[in-house]
């Protein structure tokens, strides 16, 4: 026995060098295809960053996304779970996947090196008539997509119905992904206390600016709400009951806008991604239509556009369902995006804070025509992805102006304002406020550059999320 255990000891031993010794040679990855997603790379260690623990974690972060044969195991564990997770039993290949938190995160944006059309803004000390320009890598916000969800037991489900599958803690917010064929959704569940008091922040951030700033709301659905299972968009899943309640929470001089209407009048055409949580342009045209119809402006027709295609789409649902079998339904179908161009000139910025007249400016294009094939995530054509803060100057001879709060969502919906504003400020809210990220109060930013609407677009994860509920207060000295 005394022998056995030492060849078995001798065997463990010689296993874990081997692995030391081949972590030592072996060469970091960049980028996972499994999980269609970049990697973490290795943190630079200082002193500062020892104290705080943010060097131990970024440390963690990289092994995990580095680890030897990362990829191997990773597709084995995708095959092992196919096995136990259900199955509709038909053609197409059903699963549902408890996700609490994550759809709150944001952050990815454009690679430089990624895309060929990045604007030039005026006076920023360089030729306004160049067409691509390199930005400085340190100054690139980091990609923190979520990673895959953990093997875990989907809950109890009842749905009787059909998914169209054809083709067409503080922070956590509470949901589930549906996947059925090729075509994945995010299902919310209501919270009315959280949904209350998202209402209050928005209420909080119109009384905060004042009278001379007209606050406008939209909320919009996600493709859950018209192609899962009928248990899947009723009851604590009905979205369009979150959104009633939302709106009826906020003050009576406050614009909300129905998305809702428009959507589901459409749901038959291309207006949410199969493979990604986003709703496609087409669909932020829809709502943009609804956001005219409610703030006295005329809507562009879609036929004036100039649009163009990104073929081979596979979004964020297939990263977060990558250590499923059946996610491989989503790379195998991948979307199409179709985009669509401001129909006026437009100039835009983005910083890495707020302070628009101090911080140094990058070139984003409010549209990207030029993505490469080395991006896989083609919804970062929208504004270059999430920033902290931007400036978008239009061609629009009006003067008037608006600050829009918003998450990834947004941003296929802002290029359709370029046609009603002179100019156009944007902040995400996520990216302040918090530990190691920039202050912001928006009452001063405000004072500083005048706005005539303060626009604030989210979806039902959203206001579902006490976190994302808290960044907004904090803007105006609420939470």
């Amino acid at each position: 026995m005394k022998i056995l255990y030492s060849v078995l000891l001798s065997l463990v031993v010689l296993a874990a060098a081997a692995v030391g010794v081949y972590s030592l040679v072996d060469t970091d990855a960049t980028e996972s295809k499994t999980e269609n997603r970049k990697l973490a790379s290795k943190p630079e260690f200082t002193i500062a960053g020892l104290l705080d623990g943010s060097y131990i974690s970024s440390l963690e972060t990289y092994y995990s996304d580095t680890f030897p044969g990362r990829d191997m195991l990773l597709s084995a564990n995708k095959k092992l779970n196919g096995f136990y997770h259900f199955s509709g039993g038909s053609d197409n290949n059903e699963l549902v996947v408890d996700f609490t938190g994550g759809m709150e995160q944001g952050g990815q944006a454009l690679n430089p090196d990624h895309a060929t059309d990045a604007q030039q803004p005026p006076d920023n000390g360089a030729d306004s008539d160049s067409g691509e320009t390199e930005l400085p890598p340190e100054e690139i916000p980091a990609d923190t997509t979520p990673d895959a969800p953990e093997t875990s037991e989907p809950p109890e489900t009842t749905g009787d119905g059909e998914a169209d599958s054809s083709g067409s803690g503080q922070s956590a917010a509470v949901g589930s992904i549906y996947i059925s064929g090729d075509n994945a959704m995010d299902i919310p569940t209501a919270t009315d206390e959280i949904i209350d008091s998202y209402a209050q922040a928005v209420n909080n951030l119109s009384e905060a600016l004042g009278s001379g700033v007209r606050t406008i709301s939209l909320v919009t659905p996600n493709s859950g709400q018209f192609y899962s299972p009928k248990d899947f968009h009723t009851g604590v899943h009905d979205q369009k009951a979150m959104i009633e309640r939302c709106y009826s929470g906020m003050n009576g001089d406050i614009v909300t806008v129905d998305a809702y209407t428009p959507l589901e009048t459409h749901k038959d055409e291309y207006i949410f991604f199969r493979t990604d949580h986003h709703w496609t342009q087409l669909g932020a045209y829809y709502a943009y239509t609804a956001f005219c119809e409610a703030a006295g402006f005329e809507a562009v027709p879609l036929e004036q556009f100039e649009t163009g295609v990104y073929e081979n789409f596979v979004g964020s649902m297939y990263t977060y369902l990558s250590g499923y079998a059946q996610s491989e339904a989503l790379k195998n179908n991948p979307d199409t995006l179709t985009y669509y161009l401001p129909i006026v000139e437009t100039h835009a910025r983005y910083y890495a804070d707020a302070d628009f007249a101090n911080s140094t400016a990058y070139p984003v294009s409010v549209v990207y025509r030029g993505i490469t094939e080395e991006e896989t995530n083609k919804y970062l054509c929208f504004l270059g992805g999430d920033h902290p803060g931007m400036t978008i100057e239009c061609d629009v001879p009006n003067g008037k102006t608006c600050l829009v709060l918003k998450e990834s969502y947004g941003n296929a919906f802002i290029p359709f304002l370029t046609s009603h504003y002179s100019k156009i400020y944007v902040i995400d809210p996520r990216e302040f406020n918090q530990e190691g990220k920039p202050s912001l109060d928006l009452k001063e930013l405000v004072k500083e550059y005048p706005v005539d609407d303060l626009i604030v677009i989210n979806y039902p994860f959203m206001i579902n999320n006490k976190a994302y509920v808290s960044w907004l207060n904090r803007l105006v000295g609420k939470d």
